[in-house]
């Protein structure tokens, strides 16, 4: 839309310096371009292509300004998008350290000292000591209860 405007402007003031520069006042003229006859024109009818040509003229403006509007809005809205996924990545990145911190103090309360003469099982001061690996995953055997293993 931007050439095409900027045709229709280029065009059009052509169009408007040819009109100008070869013809001459009078009531029945001859359009001469580049040393050529076009038509034989009124002054009424030299005045409605001038006024054609400056419309096509503001055409080609308005097409020329609407294009950069919408050029301005979408680097409006990139840089925008850009702004939100940085405060995005940041509060990601945030919410990372929050989660790796808690982690951290979990893992750091979960790995609880027992206290020397004590067995795994027995109440430490009215509770029941917490195991030392939450995660792990039970042995899975074929052997029974009450069953040795073969070997």
């Amino acid at each position: 839309m931007l050439i095409l405007g900027l045709l229709l402007v280029v065009v059009s003031g052509a169009a408007a310096a040819v009109l100008i520069a070869y013809n001459s006042a009078g009531t029945a003229e001859t359009v001469t371009a580049f040393g050529r006859d076009i038509a034989n024109v009124t002054l009424m009818q030299a005045f409605v292509a001038g006024v054609v040509v400056a419309l096509v003229f503001l055409l080609g403006l308005w097409m020329i300004l609407s294009a950069a509007r919408r050029g301005r809005e979408h680097r409006a809205r990139f840089r925008e998008a850009r702004r939100d996924a940085k405060a995005a990545a940041k509060e990601r990145d945030e919410l990372a350290d929050r989660i790796r911190q808690e982690e951290e103090v979990r893992a750091e309360q979960e790995t609880v000292a027992m206290p020397v003469g004590t067995k795994a099982g027995e109440p430490v001061d009215g509770r029941h000591a917490q195991p030392t690996d939450r995660h792990q995953q039970p042995v899975i055997t074929n052997v029974n209860e009450g069953q040795t293993p073969a070997k």
